[in-house]
């Protein structure tokens, strides 16, 4: 990520980071043996400000707030207990759920972001795909991410050319 992509993060996102929850998020761990759940979700963002920058570039309209905060906050409802306890098919439909009543509830999510964050895990976990391009911004994102914490974590399966 770079400075200019570091910053935006701040300046949309900084109650985010510096709360509570998304403290807690720093302990909750996500994909790779040393990730956690705030860390994946700061890599999304990142991935996420990227993919909307090019499709800024090429004419389409994008909310970059939308985009910041909904990547910020898509995996916040793993932080409560009994969603990251649960069984992974449970845990991957309920934490989208969850998350979207935190972001509304603690961080003043609009609409687009509570779009976002409940349609993040299309197709895998729901057959509803998000319904705004912030939401399929971060719904590509964060399987990039996946799949980069996936190589980091197996490191046979990078690209041998």
């Amino acid at each position: 990520m770079n400075e200019a992509d570091y910053n935006l993060i701040l300046e949309l996102g900084d109650d985010i980071i510096g709360s509570e929850r998304f403290q807690k998020a720093k302990s909750v761990p996500h994909h790779s043996k040393n990730g956690n759940i705030a860390l994946h979700s700061l890599e999304t963002t990142g991935f996420a400000i990227h993919l909307a920058r090019q499709l800024k570039e090429r004419g389409k309209v994008v909310n970059m707030r939308d985009v910041v905060r909904a990547s910020l906050l898509h995996d916040i409802g793993m932080t409560v207990d009994a969603v990251f306890l649960s069984p992974p098919p449970v845990k991957g439909k309920s934490h989208p759920k969850v998350g979207a009543c935190i972001a509304k509830e603690e961080f003043g999510a609009n609409a687009n972001q509570v779009d976002a964050i409940l349609r993040h895990m299309w197709p895998v976990c729901t057959i509803v795909p998000p319904h705004t391009i912030e939401g399929v911004i971060l719904t590509c994102a964060d399987k990039m991410c996946s799949i980069a914490e996936v190589q980091r974590r197996f490191p046979i399966l990078k690209d041998k050319a």
